[in-house]
């Protein structure tokens, strides 16, 4: 798909998923004669574009880390800690969550293959997380979630301002290396519909089963970390291992008295 067609799409995408509302609020100038019906009232030659202008996307702010990724998931698939993180591409703890504390946990536990790093979406902020939790997800399928990942919240701006409009997320699909005619045909509206149903579920449910409210948060082989900081999320994490680690201990066997035998 040509540049030229990317654009007219995202100008298109825009317009679809804005919400903007084409009604004059000022009282139209008396016309002679008959008065018209609404049909055949002319309409205006107007072109949408944005109203503030936003600075450029900038590359992620994190380098790759170079590990094995599959989908959400980032590290050893055979690493015998699993720390799951719930987050909204637009939630600005989240944002100092993956820029500040996840490239620690990537060093820390992650690289030496102790634990691997998964990826829940949990979008409720709005319209722009529903997108961003969209094209995160096209991003998964072509396996490069991770820097379309990083470039998303290394470009928030804030909640709901314009960081995730079509445009900007079809310059950061490209900066990612994506596939850009999957990825803009999963961006149109049926399509992006069917797959934020999709994430939607996923969020009812992790609200409901696993009592996710807030974000970010997270798991560590599925217990809920009370704080998303470094040092606790490390904690947690040698404690599992230590876990893992333990030799099982051996039940005491009942005596001929029925006594317990040391």
């Amino acid at each position: 798909m040509s540049l030229a067609h990317a654009s007219a799409f995202a100008v298109s995408l825009l317009v679809a998923t804005a919400g903007i509302t084409l009604a004059a609020d000022a009282t139209p100038p008396a016309v002679p004669g008959p008065t018209p019906v609404a049909s055949e009232v002319p309409l205006p030659d107007l072109t949408m574009a944005p109203l503030v202008t936003l600075p450029p996307i900038t590359p992620s702010l994190l380098a790759d880390p170079g590990l094995p990724a599959d989908g959400y998931a980032l590290g050893d698939p055979d690493a015998p800690v699993t720390v799951e993180v719930f987050a909204d591409f637009q939630c600005p703890y989240c944002q100092r969550f993956s820029l500040l504390v996840g490239p620690e946990l990537v060093e820390s536990w992650v690289r030496p293959g102790h634990a691997r790093l998964v990826f829940r979406d949990f979008a409720f902020l709005g319209e722009e997380s529903r997108w961003a939790a969209v094209a995160g997800r096209l991003a998964a399928e072509q396996g490069r979630f991770w820097p379309f990942h990083d470039l998303l919240y290394s470009n928030l701006l804030g909640e709901n301002v314009g960081s995730y409009t079509p445009d900007r997320l079809l310059v950061m699909g490209r900066m990612a290396g994506l596939d850009m005619g999957p990825y803009i045909a999963g961006l149109q509206v049926p399509a992006a519909r069917e797959t934020w149903a999709t994430i939607e579920q996923e969020v009812r449910d992790a609200a409901a089963t696993r009592g996710v409210s807030a974000t970010p948060t997270v798991f560590v082989d599925g217990v809920k970390v009370a704080t998303p900081d470094a040092a606790t999320i490390g904690a947690a994490i040698e404690s599992a291992l230590a876990t893992r680690s333990a030799p099982p201990q051996a039940s005491a066997l009942p005596g001929p008295s029925g006594s317990a035998l040391p």
